[in-house]
């Protein structure tokens, strides 16, 4: 894999970001993983990301889905990296990328259903969308897809740490930090007072020794945000 940009601007150079988009759906799924793997490696480049939109995107989407769950990791690891850069989310909306990322991310997260080994692979995909929501337009690419629904049922249903195990801490914190962010926009707002978030993540400011500073930190941006909404304050109140 190449970590340098300059590096990772020669191999783009070379045409090795089309040649990796083309593994990317390679019978293989070894290949598919290491082809994802170096794709998320060019998103180091401002020159591969330009590139993403129209070699990588459609592909790394198909692979969230992939059966082989090594496959599904790397794909979601690629995106992450991409998002790392402001002008890679804007990337990412404007692929269309965050809606089949979410949509995928409800499917493997259904508290009843949770596995522990797909703890990595929400992991990325919740990193990505903290990165993705420090903008208006990340944000709305997430509304009114159950996003915050499902976030505040991970944080707030007693099976998934019991099926996470030592994973959970790290999930939770991702989640409390991504409804945190949509907190801020109006319509975030909104959907995080409809799904009544103020009740599931208060407990996250209970004293306590699993209780950690970012969880504190993201929870009290939950409520101020939301304390701005007079449903909100009347939530805070009860």
């Amino acid at each position: 894999l190449c970590y340098a940009q300059e590096m990772a601007d020669m191999m783009i150079d070379q045409g090795i970001l089309q040649i990796a988009a083309d593994l990317l759906k390679h019978e293989d799924p070894e290949v598919r993983e290491q082809a994802a793997l170096l794709e998320g490696s060019f998103a180091l480049s401002g020159i591969g990301r330009e590139m993403f939109i129209d070699y990588v995107f459609d592909s790394l989407k198909e692979l969230l889905e992939d059966e082989d769950l090594r496959v599904r990791e790397a794909a979601a690891w690629a995106l992450y990296r991409v998002s790392v850069n402001e002008d890679g989310c804007q990337r990412l909306v404007e692929g269309g990328v965050p809606e089949f990322m979410i949509l995928s991310f409800i499917t493997h997260s259904e508290p009843k259903d949770i596995k522990l080994e797909e703890a990595q692979y929400l992991t990325h995909l919740l990193e990505a969308f903290v990165n993705i929501t420090f903008s208006d337009s990340g944000i709305g690419t997430l509304l009114d897809r159950d996003a915050i629904k499902q976030f505040n049922k991970l944080v707030g249903d007693e099976i998934v740490p019991e099926r996470l195990e030592d994973k959970f801490t790290k999930i939770a914190e991702l989640c409390l930090r991504v409804i945190g962010n949509m907190s801020i926009n109006h319509d975030g707002k909104e959907e995080c007072i409809e799904n009544g978030v103020i009740a599931t993540c208060y407990k996250y400011l209970e004293l306590s020794g699993e209780r950690s500073y970012e969880d504190a930190l993201n929870t009290s941006l939950i409520l101020m945000s939301c304390s701005i909404h007079l449903e909100g304050k009347n939530q805070i109140v009860d």
